[in-house]
């Protein structure tokens, strides 16, 4: 086990780095301690750390069918591409209606897709820099490569809750600049890791039901991303996070912690060098 710990750690290590290579001159900025810089632009660019690092470290320490394979998981999934995307859209859908007609809210219509981050990037730019930045960004690595070495040690319920701190300790950089997390008090910063706890638990149960497809949970959280920060209500983002609490909730009950999903949970063979093919924990 002491090989596939270590790949972890370099992985952790310099997805960090990147990311945060980028972001602290943000922060610092943010801070008056440097002169301005473009904090938008920064924080995109900071989200490649993760894909970054995976590649890098399949690389330098694995073989090339471990290369193949990471960069392939990228783009199977067949069908489960067009769910991953689509359960977030739902999701707005059913908020939506729930705010307008259920409370009688005035729904921007208009606004569904734009950003107040980037509010100069035409939509198109805005939601491919979201695929790109923040859904392969850190798919590529939170579950492409760290969540299967995970769960080639641990449950599938066990291994998306120890994920869910290292990708919360990796945004702490955002805390200080990014809009949607800077202005978050203590309680809100509770209410935001036990989110992303949950979140966890709805993406390694997309992508050990997908059979391991990166596209599929990169399109869910791009999608997600967009959706749940248009600025169509002040309330949209509580009504969607409930329902995504009461989904992952639901997920344990429905398929078990030890896979999550209904087919045994994808897993890397254990080793620095990795072997020709994924094989599937059936404990």
């Amino acid at each position: 086990m002491r090989p596939l710990m270590d790949m972890l750690l370099r992985f952790f290590a310099i997805a960090y780095g990147v990311s945060w290579a980028f972001w602290l001159p943000a922060a610092a900025a943010h801070l008056g301690w440097i002169a301005p810089v473009s904090s938008g632009l920064l924080h995109l660019a900071g989200g490649l750390g993760p894909m970054s690092s995976a590649i890098l470290v399949t690389i330098v320490w694995s073989d090339k069918s471990a290369q193949r394979r990471l960069l392939w998981r990228g783009v199977q999934g067949g069908a489960w591409l067009a769910i991953g995307p689509l359960i977030p859209a739902l999701l707005f859908v059913v908020s939506a209606g729930v705010l307008s007609i259920g409370q009688g809210q005035s729904i921007e219509w208009n606004a569904v897709g734009a950003s107040t981050e980037f509010p100069n990037f035409p939509r198109p730019l805005y939601w491919l820099a979201s695929v790109v930045c923040y859904g392969y960004g850190e798919e590529l690595g939170w579950r492409g490569f760290a969540l299967p070495r995970l769960q080639a040690r641990m449950s599938a319920l066990r291994a998306s809750f120890v994920l869910s701190v290292g990708w919360a300790a990796w945004h702490l950089p955002l805390f200080v600049f990014s809009p949607g997390l800077s202005n978050l008090g203590l309680g809100g910063i509770a209410g935001w890791f036990v989110s992303l706890a949950l979140g966890s638990i709805l993406l390694t149960w997309l992508f050990n039901a997908s059979g391991g497809s990166v596209g599929a949970v990169a399109l869910f959280h791009a999608s997600l991303d967009v959706f749940i920060t248009s600025p169509v209500s002040p309330s949209l983002a509580n009504v969607m996070g409930a329902l995504l609490t009461i989904g992952a909730l639901g997920v344990i009950p429905l398929f078990g912690d030890e896979h999550l999903a209904r087919r045994p949970r994808v897993i890397e063979p254990i080793g620095l060098l990795e072997g020709s093919h994924p094989v599937s924990a059936a404990r």
